[in-house]
């Protein structure tokens, strides 16, 4: 079997690339006993939540690798290459090691009716205890309490800032999602964002129901910024007892200075030192979500911004790092997302959208998408595909920022486009070579 082979098994499994639909614990545990359960074989930490958990799970990742500990991260979905989610201390997996996985699993998939997710994760986990890991760092797919990551016994239970998404999985509310979502928290330490009042209510009585010790932002934790720009940030994160200040975050996003909080507070429920978690978040990159690139004119943002929570963090991200600079904003978002509510987030930036269908069957149609851009947008247009989408918007240099934003799917377009390779996406050096059409 090739790579390119078990890659297709595996996508062409139940659910396919909308990962952890199908939800149920069952066909999980199933395959986890069949592989001699590889999740008991380290320690776990979990995280979860609507926005930031991709975020809070690189930078945990990065910090634990700079103490010194061999780690396993999980995330999904990919941007670029499938083996961006599995990784052993910030590499991601060989080729010949998703072949051997996926030949590993051989016809338990079958046996158990699992779906690419938790397929997906079966192979992760039992990877990581082949690579002999310390620690796992796994990000929860969807929900938390159904979902295929919620195994074994995690030391520490993050949940980052929960919002609506997924509402026809998760329920209509926050309240009903942040009850899926803080099922996560069953032992070790739980620490929490901010969150609205309905949502946190449901995770502390959750973490009270299970005898968990709960660490909030807002309450137990906080976090200030010291200094943003396109390059990053510099942070003061405290907590009971501690505090830690001078910290340098590669991310410059808005939204970021409580990710990292999330991570740093997890770090130290872990033993972690100040001098590695310094030392990690220096280091720490999640590509896709609020990446900035220099370019000519002015700059280039990629964020994924998939919801309308993300988009608004888009936009105060923009307002805070660039002022009242105008954007072209290169949009496409998936079918079954809010995308009126993204537009609306964004439109108040909007000199220009050029839209398009990102790589996806459940992509949009553009037309679909004009729809819901309000008339004072003074320029829509739509292409055919990214590629054009970036010529078109290489074509007007009147507004400085040009933002890819709507979808991960888009992102990983973009990103495939510019650096002519699938080559998978880095967490610690950029994105590797970029050519920007600007």
């Amino acid at each position: 079997m090739t790579y390119a082979e078990a890659v297709a098994r595996i996508q062409a499994l139940r659910g396919g690339e909308h990962a952890g639909m199908r939800q149920g614990l069952e066909r999980i545990e199933g395959l986890l006993d069949a592989l001699g359960r590889p999740e008991q074989r380290y320690r776990l930490i979990q995280v979860g939540g609507t926005n930031g958990k991709g975020s809070v799970s690189a930078m945990l990742a990065a910090i634990l690798k700079s103490a010194g500990h061999r780690v396993g991260l999980y995330t999904s979905p990919h941007l670029v290459s499938f083996r961006e989610r599995i990784r052993v201390n910030g590499e991601p997996i060989p080729e010949d090691s998703v072949v051997d996985g996926v030949e590993a699993l051989g016809t338990l998939v079958a046996r158990f009716d699992a779906t690419m997710f938790e397929a997906t994760t079966a192979l992760a986990l039992d990877h990581f205890a082949r690579e002999a890991v310390d620690v796992a760092v796994l990000e929860v797919g969807l929900g938390g309490r159904l979902d295929a990551t919620t195994v074994g016994a995690p030391e520490v239970a993050v949940i980052a800032r929960i919002d609506l998404d997924h509402q026809a999985v998760l329920g209509p509310t926050i309240e009903a999602i942040a009850a899926e979502k803080a099922a996560i928290i069953r032992g070790g330490v739980a620490v929490s964002a901010a969150q609205a009042p309905e949502a946190e209510r449901v995770i502390v009585a959750r973490a009270g129901a299970v005898g968990v010790p709960l660490l909030l932002e807002g309450r137990d934790l906080s976090v200030s910024v010291e200094r943003r720009g396109p390059d990053g940030q510099r942070l003061t994160c405290a907590g009971p007892g501690w505090s830690l200040a001078g910290v340098e975050l590669a991310m410059p996003g808005s939204f970021q200075p409580s990710n990292a909080l999330l991570a740093v507070t997890a770090a130290r429920a872990l033993g972690v030192g100040d001098a590695a978690i310094r030392g990690g978040l220096a280091r720490a990159r999640w590509p896709g979500r609020f990446q900035i690139f220099r370019r000519a004119t002015g700059f280039f943002v990629l964020d994924g911004a998939h919801n309308p929570a993300g988009a608004r963090a888009l936009a105060v991200s923009l307002r805070d790092v660039f002022g009242e600079a105008r954007v072209t904003f290169v949009l496409g978002v998936l079918a079954d997302k809010d995308a009126a509510g993204i537009v609306a987030a964004l439109a108040p930036l909007a000199d220009r959208f050029i839209l398009v269908a990102p790589t996806s069957p459940r992509a949009t149609a553009p037309d679909a998408l004009r729809a819901v851009v309000p008339a004072k947008v003074q320029s829509v247009e739509i292409a055919g595909s990214p590629a054009e989408a970036l010529e078109r918007a290489a074509q007007d240099a009147t507004t400085p920022i040009v933002c890819v934003a709507g979808s991960l799917f888009l992102i990983g377009d973009v990103l495939r486009y510019l650096t002519g390779s699938d080559k998978p996406c880095p967490l610690e050096k950029g994105t590797g070579s970029m050519s920007l059409p600007f």
